[in-house]
C-alpha cells in the first residue's frame, strides 16, 4: 500500500490487512523498534520533532491516519511505503531530500521503496555515511581476555587451567590477561557487510566514492585478520545480543543497527528467526526537512541539532531553560534566526509564532524566518512578513520593527522526471538563499 504522511485514509481504501494495521498501528516507534526497523534520527526518543505520541500511524474502524513519518515499513509479505504530502503523484521530493541530506544516489540505485530489493538499495548507499561518522572516534575496542600458558606471568593466574595443564610442574604458570582488542564482535560485523557490499555489482562503488571511506574500510580490514565468512550468522546474533551502549561510542550504535539490516534483508537463515518482526527505513518528516534546508543555507546559518545535544543555548542564566533553534545566522552584525517547518502555511500558528519570537528577543534578532514546503499546483505562496505589536488598547507595529517573515520553497511538482525536478529545485534553494541571507558588509 502506498500513502503520504499526515494523510487519512478511509477503510474503503486501505489494501493492507487487519493483522497489518494490528501490528502497527496505535503503537509507539519505539515498541516497534527492532533490529530491522531503522530509524531516523537513531535515537528517536530524543526528537521533539515527532507527533507526540510517536506513531506510524493511527487506526480506528472507519480510517487510518499517518503521521510525520516518512519511508517504508513492513511485517512479513506486506509493505506501507509512505511519501511525502509535498509531492504529487511521484516521490521526488522525498527521494530529493535523502539524496541531498544523506549522500544517496537517487538515480544510479533507482530506488524503489515499496520493493524488498529497493528497499536494500536505500540502506547500502547509507554505509559509507555511517562508517565514517563513527571511525572519527577511532575503532571500536573491547577488553577481550586471552588465556597464557608460559613462564611470562602477567596477568591473573587460572588455578583451575594451571592444575589441569601443569600436572607435574614443569615451570609453565596458567594465567589470563585482559587487553584491549580491535578483533571484536562490532569491526567483525563491519567486516561482514564490506564483503556483502563488495559482491553487489550494482551498488560496490559506494565503498570507493571518496577517500575517507576507502581509508576507513582499509583500517577494519586490517584490524579484522581473523575474520571467517563462514561465521556470519554467529556474529550477526552477537551483535543483536550485544548491541553497543557506551556513549563515547554513540555512533556505532546507529552502524551496528545499519549493517545488522544489510546483512539480515537477504540472508534465508534469519526469515524464520524474523518473521514476527516489524521492519523498514522511516524517517521524521521534520527532522529530515530541517537537515535539508541546512544544506541550502549551512554556510550562513548556525545549526543546533538537540538529537545530538550540539550547539546547546539557554534562555536564562544558571543554565535554565535549554533551547535549540533551527538556525542562528552566522552574520553578528545582523543577527537572525530561522525556524524549518514541514508543514503547510496555513498550519503555522499560536506556538510557532511564540517559540521563534522567544529566539528572536533571545538572540536579538530583529528578523526570523519559517522556511515551510508548499506544492506548485496548490497555491502560490508569496513571502509574507508580519510585525511584532506594540501596547494594548490602540496596539501599533512595534518601533524599531520586529519582523517574521514565512517564507516557502516551491515543490515543483510538474517536473518531467527526476532529472527536471532537481534542476528546479536547484533554483528554488538559490531563491531561497537570496531571500534570507543578508551579505556581510566589508570592513
Amino acid at each position: 500500500m502506498k500513502t503520504k504522511d499526515n494523510t487519512m485514509t478511509t477503510s474503503a481504501d486501505v489494501s493492507i490487512s487487519k493483522a497489518f494495521i494490528d501490528k502497527i498501528a496505535n503503537k509507539d516507534i519505539e515498541e516497534l523498534e527492532t533490529s530491522n526497523l531503522f530509524l531516523f534520527p537513531p535515537k528517536v526518543s530524543e526528537s521533539d520533532d515527532l507527533d507526540a505520541s510517536r506513531f506510524v500511524m493511527m487506526a480506528n474502524t472507519d480510517d487510518i491516519r499517518t503521521t510525520n513519518v516518512m519511508g517504508v515499513i513492513g511485517y512479513k509479505n506486506e509493505r506501507l511505503f509512505i511519501g511525502s504530502r509535498f509531492d504529487s503523484e511521484n516521490d521526488y521530493f522525498f527521494y530529493y531530500m535523502l539524496k541531498k541530506v544523506l549522500n544517496m544516489n537517487v538515480i544510479d540505485t533507482e530506488v524503489n521503496m515499496q520493493a524488498q530489493n529497493g528497499f536494500l538499495e536505500l540502506l547500502i548507499p547509507l554505509f559509507p555515511k555511517f562508517l565514517n561518522n563513527a571511525m572519527k572516534k577511532g575503532l571500536y575496542k573491547e577488553y577481550k581476555v586471552h588465556h597464557h600458558n608460559d613462564t611470562n606471568i602477567k596477568g591473573a593466574i587460572d588455578f583451575k587451567r594451571h592444575l589441569k595443564k601443569n600436572t607435574p610442574f614443569l615451570g609453565k604458570v596458567a594465567y589470563n590477561t585482559r587487553e584491549f582488542s580491535y578483533e571484536n564482535h562490532m569491526i567483525h560485523l563491519i567486516r561482514y557487510t564490506i564483503e556483502f557490499i563488495k559482491r553487489r555489482r550494482d551498488l560496490r562503488k559506494v565503498l570507493y566514492m571518496n577517500d575517507t571511506t576507502k581509508e576507513n574500510i582499509r583500517v577494519i580490514e586490517e584490524n579484522s585478520l581473523q575474520f571467517d565468512s563462514e561465521h556470519m550468522s554467529k556474529i550477526i546474533h552477537q551483535n543483536i545480543r550485544k548491541p553497543i551502549r557506551h556513549g563515547y561510542f554513540f555512533e556505532y550504535q546507529a552502524l551496528q543497527r545499519l549493517c545488522i539490516a544489510i546483512l539480515r534483508i537477504q540472508s534465508s537463515h534469519f526469515r524464520k528467526h524474523s518473521n514476527n518482526e516489524v521492519y523498514g527505513i522511516l524517517f521524521d518528516g521534520a527532522w529530515l526537512f530541517e537537515e535539508y534546508v541546512n544544506t541550502i543555507i549551512g554556510d550562513q546559518f548556525l545549526h543546533p541539532q538537540n538529537t545530538k545535544g550540539l550547539g546547546r543555548h539557554y534562555l536564562f542564566n544558571a543554565g535554565n531553560g535549554l533551547i535549540y533553534p533551527d538556525f542562528i545566522s552566522r552574520n553578528e552584525m545582523q543577527p537572525r534566526v530561522a525556524d524549518a517547518k514541514y508543514k503547510p502555511n496555513r498550519n503555522i500558528h499560536g506556538r510557532d509564532y511564540l517559540q521563534l519570537v522567544a529566539y528572536m528577543y533571545r538572540f536579538e534578532a530583529a528578523e526570523g524566518y519559517f522556511i515551510y514546503p508548499f506544492q506548485e499546483t496548490l497555491n502560490n505562496n508569496e513571502d509574507k512578513t508580519l510585525s511584532l505589536l506594540s501596547g494594548i488598547e490602540k496596539a501599533s507595529i512595534r518601533e524599531p520593527r520586529i519582523n517574521i517573515i514565512k517564507s516557502g520553497i516551491r515543490i515543483p511538482s510538474q517536473a518531467r522526471d527526476f532529472k527536471n525536478f532537481e534542476e528546479n529545485m536547484m533554483e528554488e534553494e538559490v531563491k531561497l538563499r537570496n531571500r534570507i541571507i543578508t551579505p556581510i558588509p566589508s570592513i
